[in-house]
């Protein structure tokens, strides 16, 4: 299968999950979105493996992403209520402001994660990259009986170069 064609089937995967995740939360079943959503995780992981094209860069800001988007419906589901009298107010309920919270800063650590390791790793190549010889470094003889050859001596015919 071509590479492409298996990116493509991979975020057909991950796209039918939040749309069948964001379509049950519309519905207010939050039960069955997260049913929907961590399957379609699931699969996708589960696709990427198998086929050999599985990235943890991509897999970590899905992570992120998925669970900014259970956040967010938590905080709607169960920390903001509208309520009857007076017309237009909205009661805020500390159980589902702070689970929501919660999940928003645990969907952060991959994210920092990633960060970490690019700055890392671009301070290791930049480290190897700047480190010169101070000094040429001549060519080591094991035996005093030998010389360096010229390229003249080498072109004669009579010597082997080793």
């Amino acid at each position: 299968m071509n590479m492409d064609l298996k990116k493509i089937a991979g975020g057909l995967i991950l796209l039918i999950g939040v749309l069948a995740f964001i379509l049950s939360i519309s519905n207010n079943n939050f039960n069955f979105a997260l049913i929907y959503l961590t399957s379609a995780l699931i699969f996708w992981v589960s696709y990427g493996l198998i086929l050999g094209v599985f990235d943890v860069y991509i897999f970590a800001w899905i992570i992120s992403a998925s669970g900014f988007l259970v956040a967010m419906a938590v905080f709607f589901m169960f920390g903001i209520e509208e309520v009857p009298y007076p017309v237009g107010a909205i009661v805020f309920h500390s159980a589902g402001f702070a689970g929501a919270l919660g999940i928003g800063l645990f969907s952060l650590f991959p994210i920092l994660i990633l960060l970490h390791m690019g700055k890392e790793n671009a301070q290791k190549r930049t480290e190897i990259g700047h480190v010169l010889p101070e000094e040429e470094l001549a060519p080591e003889i094991l035996s005093e009986e030998w010389e360096i050859a010229s390229d003249d001596d080498l072109e004669s015919g009579e010597f082997e170069s080793g």
